[in-house]
């Protein structure tokens, strides 16, 4: 009996030995399952740490390529620019320079006329400089967010009349300018000054291409809360191939290189509609004329 009592009891000593090294074993799994994780999450924080890194070297990759493109169209600006003031400023400082020497070859009374004559391509060459120099500041003020918008109540039809007064002047001979306005009078809150501004750009735009003894025209009316305003010439038209660059600053259309201007007039029309809430687009067919066409929202 006793021999039993001792058998038994060195089995169970056995088991428990037994059972004790599956817990130590069991702790030491969990340990080194507790160790796999600590070391998998050091790997995922490398990991994640080489991809910001990675995020962060593609974006200032992504920022000196934008660098790199902005600093080229700062230099072809530049360059378009002197070779834009090279020309443009020539033209009418040589006309100036030669105006006023002739002036004092007439001398006599009854050479008045002449006079008269030079004064006038002085006068016109003066201003064409003061357009010029004036485009320029209004570029560099819509750049640096220096134009704002003075809205206030004005009647469009009168703002459209002395658009075209403005412009007639300077047109070509024999050119004709219509307003053809499709409602009564209307009064919008805005900034007339702007707007006249666009209207202006655009009229000059379809007198300078255009030829003399053609129609120009002006219409207003008012259309899905917008006014609108489109300016149609018969002019020499947009080429195809120039459409998508028209209304960048110191572009002109491939047709248009050889009459005189600043290629100015179109980007600021573009700006000051947009600073008026709307917008500007154009049709235009080579050789048939050219409209544009300016949508602003009305308000009360």
């Amino acid at each position: 009996m006793n021999d039993l009592n001792t058998e038994q009891i060195g089995g169970d000593n056995e088991e428990n030995q037994h059972l004790s090294q599956l817990e130590q074993t069991y702790q030491q799994l969990l340990q080194q399952v507790a160790d796999c994780r600590q070391e998998l999450d050091l790997v995922q924080s490398a990991l994640q740490q080489a991809q910001d890194v990675v995020a962060r070297h593609r974006h200032v990759e992504a920022e000196q390529s934008k660098l790199l493109v902005r600093e080229r169209e700062l230099n072809e600006l530049k360059s378009n620019f002197i070779t834009l003031a090279s020309h443009e400023f020539r033209t009418p400082m040589m006309t100036i320079l030669s105006s006023a020497s002739l002036i004092s070859q007439y001398s006599a009374p009854e050479e008045g006329a002449n006079r008269e004559r030079h004064i006038q391509r002085i006068k016109a060459a003066v201003n064409s400089l003061t357009s010029m120099l004036n485009d320029f500041l209004s570029i560099s003020q819509i750049d640096q967010n220096a134009v704002g918008s003075n809205d206030l109540p004005l009647e469009i039809t009168a703002l459209c009349q002395k658009a075209i007064t403005s412009v007639e002047t300077m047109a070509k001979p024999r050119q004709r300018f219509h307003y053809l306005p499709q409602t009564g009078p209307l009064w919008l809150n805005l900034d007339g000054q702007l707007l006249k501004n666009i209207l202006i750009n655009l009229l000059i735009n379809a007198s300078k291409y255009s030829s003399e003894d053609t129609d120009i025209r002006l219409v207003s009316a008012t259309q899905h809360n917008h006014a609108i305003f489109t300016v149609s010439d018969q002019g020499i038209g947009i080429p195809d191939a120039d459409k998508d660059k028209l209304f960048s600053h110191f572009f002109r259309a491939r047709n248009a290189v050889p009459i005189q201007g600043t290629g100015l007039g179109l980007y600021l029309a573009k700006r000051y509609a947009e600073l008026l809430g709307g917008s500007i687009t154009f049709t235009s067919q080579v050789g048939q004329g050219t409209t544009f066409t300016v949508q602003l929202p009305l308000t009360n």
